[in-house]
Parts: C-alpha cells; sequence; structure tokens
C-alpha cells in the first residue's frame, strides 16, 4: 500500500438485510484475511459485543485491503 495511486476509499450503504455484511466479508475473503467458505457468516466487521449479540451492525468498521491490479484491457497484439 505504499503507492497512494493506487488507494481507493468505499464505502457500503444499503437498507438492513440487503447484503452489506456478506459483501465486506466476501472481500475480507478475497483478501485472505478469512476463509472464503465462511464469507457472509462471519461478520467481520462487527467488533463491537453488542453487534455480536444482535446480529447487526451498529457502528461502522474501517479497513484496509490489498488488491493486485490485473488488466484486463488487451493492447494492439491482442496481450494483457
Amino acid at each position: 500500500m505504499d503507492n497512494q495511486e493506487n488507494i481507493r476509499n468505499i464505502s457500503v450503504i444499503a437498507h438492513v438485510d440487503h447484503g452489506k455484511t456478506t459483501l465486506t466479508d466476501s472481500l475480507i475473503a478475497k483478501a485472505g484475511i478469512i476463509k472464503k467458505t465462511k464469507a457472509g457468516e462471519t461478520t467481520f466487521m462487527d467488533t463491537r459485543q453488542d453487534e455480536k449479540e444482535r446480529g447487526i451492525t451498529i457502528k461502522s468498521t474501517g479497513v484496509s485491503l490489498y488488491y493486485n491490479y490485473k488488466s484486463l484491457v488487451k493492447d494492439k497484439d491482442g496481450k494483457e
């Protein structure tokens, strides 16, 4: 994360039960922090005890993830 040009900040905002936790768990699983099979049930971003007990997200939580960008754009020779 040394190259600040590659840093992107995103926010996930949606109504209750629209997949915010599943989405964030999936991103965290893709980064290798949790197992992919646990994405959606780990509730990694719910760090407070009352969030875990009630099964809802109350406070926002930030996380930094590393993603190795691979271009899908091909050049004139058909190479990526």
